[in-house]
């Protein structure tokens, strides 16, 4: 197979709206009122922790940095106050913030042991997605599935149970099959579907909340190769065709454009033997796209169509962007526009007419909104926590871009997946508080304060976002 570089990919696509941010056009005009701004350094202060997006930060009295687990248990028990982990800090919700001590499971990485007959791995919690597959293909691993990007630890994205897309695939906890919990009370507990199965099942999206993830089990495949196509399309041609593509593709998303008919379709596929690892996109199409942008930034009233023509114009007739390569590598896309987030899973059976409803309000409501809107599915699970606990998902990512005020924009979108009985993702932007997100939790809500009590009496884990979530 051969690439064509001359097309658009999503990166390409995102990288050139980053680049646009600031050029002032209809429906992503900066919006006037200032983001709200991450903690400054003050003197006399400890340093502050800011995470990634810079929407949320803290002023930690206290930072730990265990190198083994020994040290783990010792921090945990001996820490005055909240004690929260952190990985990456890639967590857009506050799950991280604490003024008394921060844990960093940053020493306990790598690879421990692997076992070739069953095709598992046990690896430090502490791993970067992005040091993880390198490290599972130099035993012959691969994981069966991962998030589109590939910054958070491995424990930090179990525990908002971090996905990918795909019909077959759940989300990143599915692929657990066992882990080790060090907990306040100085326990480390080896749990598996068959060792302390509820502790395990509440475990797989733990928030944070029943301890510090040291050590997972994962159940891997035989290390493989990927083919990804992507390709400007018109949206409504692969809502249409969605229900196929995703059961013809091992992986298929969506890329919504607000205000344009456009998307860009994303199949991703096993390698065939004469593929070519490959992948380098042409950066003139980022001179194109922010040309389109500025084109149409000083003309109100016509913007938003012309923007739509043109888009189509520059864009619409390219031919499709190939990358090939080792699993992880195509899996996975750079973040380096900063971002906030937020996103909600709905059944999968009302992702269409969720996407459709978003879109028509940006457009109505004429929203501060040109970054690409991601649609995905995942499978479900039965995991206690987990954003598709029994039911197969659509999963929609709203982002804005970090200069600007996100609140306005979300504020307006939010409310489209309430109708839908959506779930917000544990580690992105939303308000819920704990009476409506136990109503999205009817199995196991109760299951999960129990365990989280039983393990954590007098919530020493437990932040202020995570009380308010949680209703303890």
């Amino acid at each position: 197979m051969t690439s064509n570089t001359s097309g658009i990919s999503r990166r390409t696509l995102l990288k050139g709206l980053a680049a646009s941010a600031a050029v002032p056009m209809a429906g992503c005009s900066p919006n006037p009122a200032s983001p709200p701004l991450a903690a400054p350094y003050v003197p006399g202060k400890p340093l502050p922790w800011i995470n990634w997006g810079k929407n949320h930060s803290c002023y930690p009295s206290q930072r730990l940095a265990p190198r083994n687990e020994q040290q783990l248990l010792q921090g945990l028990t001996q820490a005055k106050g909240t004690v929260r982990a952190v990985g990456s800090s890639h967590a857009f919700s506050a799950l991280v913030p604490t003024d008394d001590t921060l844990l960093t499971t940053d020493y306990l990485s790598g690879l421990i042991s692997h076992d070739p007959a069953t095709l598992q791995a046990e690896v430090w919690g502490g791993t970067r997605l992005h040091s993880l597959g390198p490290l599972l293909e130099s035993v012959g691993l691969a994981t069966q599935n991962l998030p589109d990007m590939d910054y958070p630890s491995l424990a930090g994205a179990i525990a908002t149970s971090t996905h990918g897309t795909g019909k077959h695939f759940g989300s990143l906890s599915t692929q657990v099959a066992g882990l080790t919990l060090a907990t306040v009370d100085g326990q480390l507990l080896d749990v598996s579907a068959k060792q302390h199965p509820q502790i395990f099942n509440a475990a797989r999206t733990h928030l944070g909340a029943l301890g510090v993830v040291s050590r997972v089990r994962l159940q891997c495949q035989s290390a493989y190769r990927l083919t990804e196509v992507s390709q400007v399309e018109p949206l409504e041609l692969m809502l249409s065709e969605l229900e196929q593509r995703m059961a013809q593709n091992r992986h298929f998303e969506i890329f919504a454009l607000p205000y344009s008919p456009l998307g860009i379709s994303v199949a991703t596929n096993e390698a065939k033997a004469a593929d070519v690892n490959q992948g380098e996109e042409d950066p003139g199409a980022l001179n194109q796209l922010r040309q389109v942008f500025e084109s149409v930034s000083w003309l109100p009233g016509v913007g938003e169509s012309l923007y739509a023509w043109l888009l189509d114009k520059a864009f619409g007739g390219n031919p499709p962007v190939v990358r090939t390569g080792p699993s992880y590598r195509v899996l996975a896309h750079a973040r380096t526009t900063r971002f906030c987030e937020m996103e909600y899973s709905v059944p999968v059976e009302a992702g269409p007419e969720c996407l459709r409803k978003v879109l028509d309000t940006i457009v109505r409501r004429k929203l501060p909104a040109c970054f690409p809107i991601e649609y995905r599915h995942v499978k479900s699970d039965d995991i206690m926590l987990s954003m598709y606990q029994g039911r197969d998902s659509a999963v929609l990512s709203i982002h804005q871009f970090g200069d600007l005020d996100y609140r306005p924009f979300f504020a307006e979108i939010e409310p489209i997946f309430h109708q839908y009985e959506g779930r917000p993702h544990w580690g992105k932007i939303h308000t819920l508080q704990a009476p409506q997100l136990a109503a999205l939790y009817p199995k196991h809500w109760q299951d999960f304060l129990a365990i989280r009590e039983s393990l954590d009496p007098n919530g020493k884990l437990l932040n202020t976002h995570l009380k308010q979530v949680l209703g303890v």
